[in-house]
């Protein structure tokens, strides 16, 4: 057998060998992904997915079975999804960003790259100056529309689990949410501390009182006992300031959660 793989290895050029290993490492990361919805949503659920990007919750979302809402103002992003969605008959495109209310606001975007694109001027000015990615530049703008999660549920229902992934805007999108689900997320971002300890207080406004996070993308929780809105202010306090550090801080209806 180790004679075979060497053989292998030795036949196959290195550039299909590397895109046979990133294809399988593609396949490792949604299948963790699904995993770890399938531990709190159930098939037939509905969720949202503020700031979609190119799918890759979504792809998750709708292998757990979900009903999906994906709101992703790129058209190369919605382009993508559509490929996505295609089979499933479960997913809805709202090619549209959220906000607090709805109109039109300008999206920077640039670097080649889609997954920085934000309509946060102090996200660009924040991240900027601690150096978490380098010398990229916000050198396109577009103006694009905009609508709220409250509008959202109006057309589509009140959803048992919302993402939100918006690159500092995330205090925004949930000043235009009224009606909280059982859980939601935002990404978490060290450097704009501030604006994470806004997220939390929206949440614990909303009633959801009970917080634990996903550190990177290692898509587990990082406690198994959630804690309350304090601790969360907490662990925020301590990592401020992080350039390396990312993740998603998650929300929940109170339960039983531990005061640290």
């Amino acid at each position: 057998m180790k004679s075979l793989k060497a053989w292998l290895r030795a036949c196959v050029p290195s550039g299909i060998a590397d895109c046979w290993r990133s294809q399988a490492a593609a396949r490792v990361m949604h299948e963790r992904r699904v995993e770890f919805y399938r531990g709190f949503l159930s098939p037939g659920d509905l969720a949202f997915d503020v700031g979609a990007n190119i799918g890759d919750r979504v792809a998750a979302m709708l292998d757990a079975g979900c009903r999906v809402v994906a709101v992703e103002p790129q058209a190369v992003c919605c382009a993508r999804l559509r490929t996505i969605g295609a089979a499933s008959g479960r997913l809805t495109i709202v090619p549209k960003a959220c906000g607090a209310e709805e109109g039109e606001l300008l999206l920077r975007s640039g670097g080649g790259t889609d997954v920085l694109a934000t309509l946060s001027e102090d996200y660009i000015k924040t991240v900027g100056e601690s150096g978490r990615f380098g010398e990229h530049r916000w050198d396109r703008a577009e103006r694009v529309r905009v609508c709220t999660i409250d509008s959202l549920i109006a057309e589509h229902g009140l959803p048992r689990f919302i993402k939100i992934d918006v690159e500092g805007f995330e205090p925004q999108v949930l000043a235009g949410l009224s009606a909280a689900p059982e859980m939601l997320s935002f990404e978490y971002t060290p450097e704009l501390a501030p604006a994470m300890r806004d997220c939390v207080d929206r949440c614990t406004r909303l009633g959801l009182s009970e917080f634990n996070l996903s550190f990177g993308e290692s898509m587990v929780f990082a406690r198994r006992d959630w804690i309350d809105a304090r601790a969360i202010r907490q662990v925020i306090d301590i990592l401020e300031g992080d350039r390396f550090l990312f993740g998603d801080i998650f929300a929940r209806a109170g339960r039983t959660s531990v005061a640290v």
